[in-house]
């Protein structure tokens, strides 16, 4: 349900780069496989990446306005933030069957991984259902975010580079 409130795959993937540039990213690369593949859509952002507390809380509070907890100007760059709802983070299931999430921030990677269909076949509340996390040492120098979406979904219409430019 959260994720089927874009119009478009490309809408959905500017949702990702939103989310990179509340993080303070100052470059996002975003990798299409080509069409009719098994390959997976990559956002990776060089972004201040989050802390597992930060993940485990912020990221997987649903509808969570990032503003009301830190404020509408970002920390490092002093932007406007873009999330508004607290559900654009949750965009990526919009054309994909599982988002894993990889995040750096202090020394610590954090990853996660979101299965669409686990989630609708659970009982639980969304917010019950037990999700695959991991941690461990990263650079100290390293910081940012990497999504990784696969399982695309082949009733939408494949992103393009030329429509996703357009829409970002």
């Amino acid at each position: 349900l959260l994720a089927e409130t874009y119009r478009s795959s490309e809408v959905a993937l500017k949702e990702l780069v939103d989310n990179a540039w509340d993080a303070d990213a100052t470059n996002v690369w975003i990798t299409l496989p080509a069409p009719i593949t098994l390959e997976p859509i990559v956002i990776r952002d060089d972004g201040t990446g989050m802390t597992s507390k930060q993940m485990r809380s912020d990221y997987l509070t649903i509808a969570s306005d990032r503003r009301s907890r830190a404020g509408d100007r970002t920390p490092r760059l002093k932007r406007k933030v873009k999330g508004r709802k607290g559900i654009g983070k949750f965009a990526g299931l919009t054309i994909a069957a599982q988002m894993d999430i990889s995040t750096v921030a202090r020394g610590r990677r954090s990853t996660l991984t979101i299965n669409k269909r686990e989630l609708a076949d659970s009982p639980s509340d969304l917010e019950a259902v037990p999700l695959s996390f991991s941690e461990q040492a990263a650079a100290e120098t390293e910081t940012g975010t990497t999504i990784t979406l696969s399982d695309l979904d082949r009733r939408l219409n494949f992103p393009t580079e030329e429509r996703l430019r357009e829409v970002l």
